[in-house]
């Protein structure tokens, strides 16, 4: 029988870089099960989560559940406070939140926000809008139109489309504030500069999941977004977000969760390549929280015998109040590593990023 060695990160992590960029990566509902599999699937040859550098372990629960929704982890990750499930952005109280994206635009850096899912859901809003209920998409079409990213791409045309306010729809106030509004990423990787900030609206709902495209549109989005950024010497920050995970594994669907690991996976490795030809550049990967409880369970009972078929079975089809793992690779890797709240992350994030 053949005998798999373990994969390991092949280079040393820079200790006390200092922190110009972050690239944060969201597996949403992406748990250690859903990991595994993608390990498993790939039969133990390296993965993404074998270059990372550090390891780190987060506690994902919100202020009101021990088993968060996509809002209040979003949130913790953020602006570094725990709130209500469904919440983003504001505390129960009504307390406005700033986050983590705004700081660094105040702070000059280039914010780019990229998801496959459409671009008002919850963990990309977490980001921009400020609101009681994730379900308030005016407030957070408001919120996104006056935060004026310089890049943000993904799906859900129609929310911009389809409800016609007295002074118009939402997509005439965000092309009448200024913000170029683009229909495909062939426009988006045509692009060379930018001179306004960038909506692309590129699918009337959610982007296509991977099983009906290829599996390269997220890291090229991320790429053509790095050339972009680029430009900035104060920095970037940049959100992106394997949003189908999380929809996959609600349906306890094995091969749709493969083939979304598999556009994650070239994501998070296009971004560590970045990291380690831009000095200055932090690569954090994590999860929102944990979905459908995926386990690796062995066909043979009898663990003497040689190999058998391992198969992911999965406890629920919802979210799990299971901690999710943080990779950490680059600049200040080491700063991630260890077990914390979720709201932890965005303190130390603040702290290498927009340390003067």
């Amino acid at each position: 029988m053949m005998v798999l060695m373990p994969s390991v990160a092949k280079d040393k992590a820079p200790k006390s870089e200092k922190v110009n960029n972050i690239i944060l990566l969201i597996g949403d509902g992406m748990g250690l099960g859903v990991a595994g599999a993608w390990m498993v699937d790939r039969n133990y040859e390296p993965t993404c989560f074998d270059r990372a550098q550090f390891v780190g372990l987060s506690k994902t629960y919100s202020l009101n559940s021990r088993v968060t929704d996509s809002a209040a982890s979003g949130t913790a990750m953020a602006t570094g406070h725990k709130t209500n499930n469904s919440m983003l952005g504001v505390l129960p109280d009504g307390t406005r939140l700033g986050t983590i994206a705004e700081a660094a635009k105040e702070d000059g850096k280039s914010i780019g926000i990229i998801v496959t899912s459409y671009l008002l859901d919850a963990t990309p809003a977490a980001f921009y809008a400020h609101t009681s209920s994730r379900g308030n998409l005016r407030q957070v079409e408001e919120d996104l139109i006056a935060f004026q990213p310089d890049v943000i791409l993904g799906g859900g045309r129609c929310n911009f489309t389809d409800q016609k306010w007295e002074d118009g729809t939402m997509l005439d106030k965000a092309v009448a504030s200024g913000i170029k509004v683009l229909e495909t990423p062939e426009e988006y990787y045509s692009m060379t500069s930018l001179d306004a900030p960038v909506l692309g609206l590129f699918a009337e709902g959610s982007y296509p999941m991977v099983i009906d495209r290829d599996a390269d549109y997220l890291a090229d989005c991320l790429n053509h977004t790095l050339e972009l950024l680029d430009d900035n010497k104060k920095g970037f920050f940049i959100m992106a977000e394997g949003s189908h995970i999380d929809h996959a594994a609600h349906a306890n669907n094995t091969e749709q969760l493969l083939f979304e690991m598999e556009e994650f996976d070239k994501a998070v490795n296009a971004a560590m390549d970045y990291a380690d030809t831009h000095k200055g550049t932090l690569v954090i990967v994590t999860a929102d929280h944990d979905t459908g409880g995926a386990s690796l369970v062995s066909d043979n009972k009898d663990f003497h015998l040689g190999d058998s078929e391992i198969g992911v079975r999965y406890t629920t089809t919802g979210h799990t109040g299971t901690p999710v793992v943080i990779y950490s690779y680059g600049a200040s890797a080491w700063k991630f590593s260890g077990v914390m709240e979720n709201t932890e992350l965005n303190r130390r994030m603040r702290e290498v990023l927009l340390r003067k």
